[in-house]
């Protein structure tokens, strides 16, 4: 399943067809009925509307495969290798990392690079004209935007939230460090959230406070020591500060990065936040 921020951005690139291909489109994947001049006439602004929120509620089925959104997709690169692509048959295109660039596995991904890079986010790349998985199912499951982002709404971490959406924007522009910058602070204000949710008489003001205070003074521990997040005679190296001490191997500051680097930070912060507000809604 796409997040809302890649349907977006899929929707950015539709809006620059002509208006005979937007039509296309509707008949292509069966749902001409949703524009049917008994409605009323549609602009091409408006189809695009209409396509939008096709992509947030698919149908249960693509015309393809199972999934609309991705058939979708899918139209949309063999569309750019057919009438937009002027550099030959190839898909691939690389370039030399000694110049700093951005490396795009497919030409569709670097002449839409906000949508590749928000693909990525969601576990998938576009390579040799086709759309591959990065992850598995259950990881993309946990990692969806609108899950996270409602468990975010129910206990109202608008902080914590911010910090998330910050990361969503900056990575899709392709600033890796800037993104890297955001997913401590997320995970910083997520645990000082839980931590006033579960202990709301407790002072906690940062990270090592908060993950002190739920795994001794919670009762029982948010954070367990039987699944080795927390340090205990069994093991001195737990997950919770390991993976903490991840998201910024170079200090306190956000650090340089490459896009792999930055797009795995990501992946493993929504699985990590994801699993703890699940906890914590099991909990309250």
């Amino acid at each position: 399943m796409l997040s809302l921020k890649t349907c977006i951005e899929l929707i950015n690139v539709i809006d620059n067809y002509i208006p005979r291909v937007v039509d296309r489109i509707f008949v292509v994947f069966d749902i001409e009925h949703l524009i049917h001049p008994t409605l009323g006439k549609f602009s091409k602004e408006d189809k695009v509307n209409i396509l939008l929120k096709t992509l947030k509620y698919p149908p249960v089925k693509g015309t393809f495969t199972d999934s609309f959104q991705i058939d979708l997709l899918q139209y949309m690169v063999d569309h750019f290798y057919r009438y937009e692509d002027k550099n030959g048959s190839s898909g691939y295109i690389g370039y030399d990392p000694n110049f700093g660039t951005v490396r795009y596995e497919d030409r569709f991904s670097y002449k839409n690079s906000s949508l590749a890079n928000s693909l990525k986010r969601d576990g998938y790349i576009v390579k040799e004209r086709i759309i591959k998985k990065m992850l598995p199912n259950e990881i993309e499951e946990a990692k969806t935007e609108s899950e996270l982002f409602t468990l975010l709404n129910k206990y109202s971490f608008s902080t914590t939230k911010g910090h998330l959406e910050q990361a969503i924007t900056i990575h899709s522009q392709g600033n890796w460090a800037g993104a890297n910058g955001q997913f401590r602070p997320f995970i910083e204000s997520l645990l000082i959230d839980i931590c006033r949710i579960i202990l709301p008489n407790n002072k906690c003001e940062n990270t090592n406070a908060a993950i002190n205070l739920l795994s001794k003074t919670a009762n029982p521990p948010f954070l367990r020591s039987d699944l080795n997040e927390v340090e205990n005679p069994n093991c001195s190296k737990p997950f919770i500060e390991g993976f903490w001490k991840r998201l910024h191997p170079e200090g306190t500051h956000p650090g340089l990065s490459d896009e792999e680097d930055s797009t795995f930070r990501y992946h493993i912060t929504i699985v990590v936040a994801y699993y703890l507000l699940k906890r914590l809604s099991s909990r309250t």
